[in-house]
């Protein structure tokens, strides 16, 4: 009945436009909070103008113990309380252990426990009721912390840095705090964690490398020299092999020996036979590095990383994952930037893959962010961006008003009027006071080449074909001017097409062959993922690592260390 009059009372109020918090005073102050917050009233507002009836009810002691929350914390909180009658939650049947094995363990994730510490719990739930309330209140709030935490990160990307402008899925308080009590805690946080695959295989390379860090680490590294190659005898080969099998790769020093596998000479520490060839390979492969099977200065750089190195960049993507624990589209296009790599995935499947040119790391970094690819353009004209313009053209143009003409290209006012080059002086131009646009004409030598995929963004970034095809057979590709260069961009247009049109290939060669600028529409637009993962699971499940070319895992290790995470929090 007396639900029946709180419904009956809301909607009286709605009707009649009365403020719900200034008709309050014949409830009690836990039925006045629930149809407040119903009402869309905060709670501050509640406090504010229900009168206590007693200081001593478990109302009074939470409302007290929620004094420093935001009002959000308290609309929320106090609302999950009040909708108990302030009956606790976290003294009952062992949910307190439960809240703390969970935020001790948040170092298995790469979370700093101490961001969610608790009170002695048992101890302040036997304290008195304002103790209880405060400890009550402190352990929700440290449960919304750390679920939050797990679930989409605990760093803001774009307070690393500005061109990381990914923006994480935040599960809203109430709908958190609406999850206990329906299952147990431990599943509800596990349901909130990531769930690509990756993540816990990432977790237990990172117990795996900590232990490693903490204990005998990966031995000696392998001293300076000549490049090493199959046949070679000597120290460093034996150093090469310990370390690369401490980090899964090869078969260690002592078991090449007892197999006979030492030097003819009788040098214990062993030779570069067939076997340390191929782990060498594979180790390279998985790093992103040539796998010629050489130990030169590059992969031996990569073979002496210390076990730190590593994990540290281990904490870095498992953040990574957090930031991306949304629905990236049933079919979406994902390109890894330090990978150089560029794929369609359909349904959990690679439909697509392709390498790519990004861009350079200290000039014209390309940014991660995520957007909608809803158009792409055949036979496009290279609207040249003004920076581009300035720090590339005008230099060019004050030492050869004809260089545009040379490379297809036009000058244009900024109204669109059409200017001869060799009428301007050039010379009275610097950076920041270029007053022209510059075209280049669809074209063989087109810089965008046969076709660019549009998804419109605040920094001008797209997918595009490019007539330097060499490019692509570099190991390390950032050689742009900030856009992703495709290798093979007609596949990636044909699969565009499937379902839109009767014949992808013919359609679209038909469009090229035509010579002039056609725009192609999407029917189904198509999420777009440029992201920086420089450690991953690959299809066949191995752990991949690629070089931070822009440096952006020190960036996002310092923040994390800024919030509290070590790397070493096992150690005690």
């Amino acid at each position: 009945m007396r639900v029946n009059f709180l419904l009956s009372t809301l909607c009286a109020l709605a009707l009649t436009g009365t403020d719900a918090a200034g008709q309050t005073d014949a409830l009690t102050e836990a039925e006045a909070l629930a149809l407040a917050v119903a009402a869309g009233t905060t709670a501050p507002d509640v406090a504010a103008r229900v009168p206590a009836a007693s200081d001593r009810t478990p109302a009074a002691s939470f409302r007290r113990a929620s004094a420093g929350l935001t009002a959000q914390e308290q609309t929320d909180v106090l609302g999950f309380y009040a909708a108990r009658a302030y009956a606790p939650f976290w003294a009952e049947a062992g949910r307190a252990a439960e809240l703390v094995a969970a935020s001790e363990g948040a170092s298995a994730h790469g979370l700093p426990p101490q961001r969610y510490a608790l009170p002695d719990l048992a101890e302040a739930f036997d304290a008195g009721p304002d103790a209880a309330a405060g400890a009550e209140i402190a352990a929700t709030l440290a449960y919304l912390r750390l679920a939050r935490d797990l679930n989409s990160g605990l760093l803001t990307p774009s307070r690393i840095d500005e061109e990381i402008t990914l923006r994480p899925t935040r599960p809203a308080q109430a709908d958190l705090l609406a999850r206990l009590g329906s299952e147990p805690l431990p599943q509800i946080l596990a349901d909130l964690e990531p769930r690509s695959p990756e993540y816990r295989v990432l977790m237990a390379e990172k117990a795996r490398l900590e232990t490693q860090a903490l204990t005998a680490d990966w031995g000696p590294q392998v001293a300076p020299g000549p490049t090493m190659r199959l046949g070679d005898n000597g120290a460093r080969v034996a150093e090469l092999r310990n370390r690369l099998a401490a980090q899964g790769y090869a078969a260690p020093e002592e078991m090449v020996i007892e197999a006979g596998l030492g030097s003819s000479s009788g040098d214990p520490a062993g030779r570069f036979d067939t076997g340390l060839e191929t782990a060498l390979r594979q180790f390279q492969a998985d790093r992103g590095l040539e796998a010629d099977g050489l130990a030169g200065p590059q992969t031996l750089a990569v073979v002496n990383a210390k076990p730190e190195a590593a994990l540290q960049q281990i904490l870095v993507n498992l953040e990574r994952l957090r930031w991306m624990n949304h629905d990236l589209g049933a079919r979406h296009v994902y390109a890894n930037i330090p990978d150089f790599t560029v794929k369609v995935v359909e349904n959990g499947q690679t439909v697509y893959s392709s390498r790519t040119v990004v861009g350079k790391a200290q000039e014209t970094r390309t940014p991660e962010f995520s957007d909608e690819m809803t158009y792409f353009v055949v036979n496009p004209t290279w609207h040249i961006p003004d920076s581009i313009a300035q720090r590339v053209y005008l230099p060019k143009l004050k030492a050869n008003p004809d260089t545009l003409v040379s490379s297809n290209m036009r000058l244009f006012t900024r109204s669109g009027t059409e200017i001869n080059p060799g009428l301007v002086n050039f010379e009275q131009f610097a950076k920041g006071n270029f007053p022209f646009r510059i075209k280049q004409n669809p074209s063989d030598e087109n810089a965008l080449g046969r076709v660019k995929f549009m998804f419109p963004n605040q920094y001008a970034i797209y997918l595009h074909d490019t007539p330097l095809r060499d490019l692509f057979g570099r190991q390390v590709r950032a050689m742009s001017n900030g856009c992703v260069r495709v290798e093979k961009p007609l596949e990636l247009a044909y699969l565009l097409l499937e379902g839109q049109v009767e014949d992808p290939v013919a359609s679209f060669d038909a469009w090229l062959a035509a010579k002039s600028e056609r725009t192609i529409t999407l029917d189904r637009p198509i999420p777009v993922h440029l992201v920086y993962r420089t450690v991953f699971v690959d299809e066949a499940g191995a752990i991949q690592r690629r070089f931070d070319v822009y440096g952006r895992d020190a960036e996002v290790f310092e923040a994390l260390e800024a919030a509290g995470v070590t790397l070493r929090a096992t150690q005690g």
